[in-house]
């Protein structure tokens, strides 16, 4: 080989990363760094926002032994992906515990959840023992941080008794930028294609998670005539409709609005799903140009009692252990818990063009069946903008600039500029 093209190769691997023979390690580049406690990658932090595997985190500001517990199959119980902001107090964590649905946490240790592709009638889903297992549910982080930080997250939804046949395959990246705001861009894939169950018709649920010991007064504000909190906001970005659930310390739910209002906000060119914390507002918006398309868009009240569609749960709060999620293996909580725990909800589904769920029992099931529906719902993506804020209106100026780009909403890039 001439001398010339023989340099151009080596320059070439060397450009590339390629170790030389007289090498015995991969390139830098290509090692994944060891994960640390939290605490320490906090202090550690010097990018405006960063990823970081860690050794030590659990949901709610949980400190006991991980036992009793069900079975966590093939890793630590405490590990988590974490992204972390330099100058912003809230950080992301990927719990393996929480099959590693991200949880948008404030120091306090409430969060915002916004769950995943469940499978159709509830045959299959995360938050059961299977769905904890490592080659059920998984992330891995693309870029670690600096102008930004992206991880995918990648799971099978299982049933809880028998994961041998997973039902689809769900991709899930979050892109998360120095302004505090996380896109989270998804789509499935059905392994079970000419089966009801290999499908999903619920990409988004608004759960939040409560820290040990605290109560929902702890967390959310009273309404001052009332006496109740207002735990759960629905906004329509372009007008002034608004959907509130408020929860009393006696177990009551009350709501301000009603069906008509909800549905309209379901329709409308966007929408923004809040928890109002003290401390913070979370909130996840969507719209139409994120790929919810308005005639096949249902938001559900699951809380009051009469609402169109919902299971009437009234207020919905688990522990189930270690974190209170309501799946196969439901656990309420109970006052004097020693665990975080978990509320909700208001869920979002997809409906055929002209069809609403009016009730779950009976139409959600003749949902399900519609297969057109089902391979709607396959392979598109959608995008939902998720954040922390300081009013109602910062989250209706950023709602509407992102969703104002039109479908360039779905692109990394479309967030930067946000805030």
């Amino acid at each position: 080989m001439d001398r010339l093209p023989l340099l151009l190769v080596l320059a070439g691997a060397a450009a590339l990363g390629f170790a030389s023979a007289a090498q015995n390690a991969p390139d830098a580049a290509f090692r994944k760094p060891a994960p640390v406690p939290l605490a320490e990658a906090a202090a550690r932090l010097r990018s405006a926002v960063t990823a970081v595997e860690v050794t030590d985190y659990a949901p709610g500001l949980y400190e006991g032994p991980m036992a009793p517990s069900p079975p966590h199959a093939d890793m630590n119980a405490r590990r988590a992906v974490a992204v972390l902001w330099k100058d912003r107090p809230e950080r992301f964590i990927f719990s393996h515990e929480a099959s590693y649905c991200p949880l948008l946490e404030l120091p306090s240790g409430a969060a915002l959840c916004n769950q995943f592709f469940e499978g159709n009638l509830g045959d299959a889903e995360l938050f059961n023992d299977p769905g904890r297992n490592e080659r059920n549910s998984y992330v891995d982080i693309v870029e670690a941080g600096g102008r930004r930080v992206w991880v995918r997250w990648t799971y099978h939804c299982v049933n809880m008794k028998d994961d041998t046949r997973p039902r689809l395959r769900g991709t899930e990246d979050y892109f998360a930028y120095p302004n505090g705001l996380i896109l989270r861009r998804m789509s499935y894939e059905s392994l079970m294609p000419d089966e009801i169950v290999g499908y999903s018709t619920q990409p988004v649920e608004l759960f939040g998670v409560a820290p040990v010991g605290s109560t929902v007064a702890d967390l959310f504000p009273r309404d001052r005539k009332q006496g109740d909190c207002r735990t759960h906001t629905v906004l329509d970005l372009y007008s002034s409709r608004r959907y509130d659930l408020f929860w009393d310390d006696k177990g009551g739910v009350r709501r301000n609005g009603d069906d008509a209002t909800l549905a309209a906000i379901s329709r409308s060119r966007g929408c923004a799903l809040i928890l109002p914390f003290k401390e913070r507002l979370l909130f996840a918006i969507l719209g139409p140009k994120s790929g919810f398309a308005a005639d096949r868009n249902q938001l559900i009240d699951h809380c009051t009692k009469g609402a169109e569609g919902g299971c009437e749960w009234g207020q919905g709060i688990w522990d189930h252990w270690p974190i209170g999620w309501l799946n196969s293996q439901t656990s309420y909580w109970k006052p004097g818990s020693p665990y975080s725990y978990s509320f909700g909800s208001i869920g979002q589904f997809f409906v055929p063009p002209g069809k609403r769920i009016r009730s779950f029992g009976r139409d959600y099931p003749e949902t399900c069946q519609d297969m057109e529906l089902n391979r709607w719902t396959e392979r598109r993506v959608f995008a939902v903008l998720l954040g922390a804020a300081n009013s109602e209106a910062e989250v209706r100026r950023i709602g509407r600039k992102w969703l104002g780009k039109g479908t360039a909403c779905i692109s990394p890039a479309g967030v930067r500029d946000l805030r």
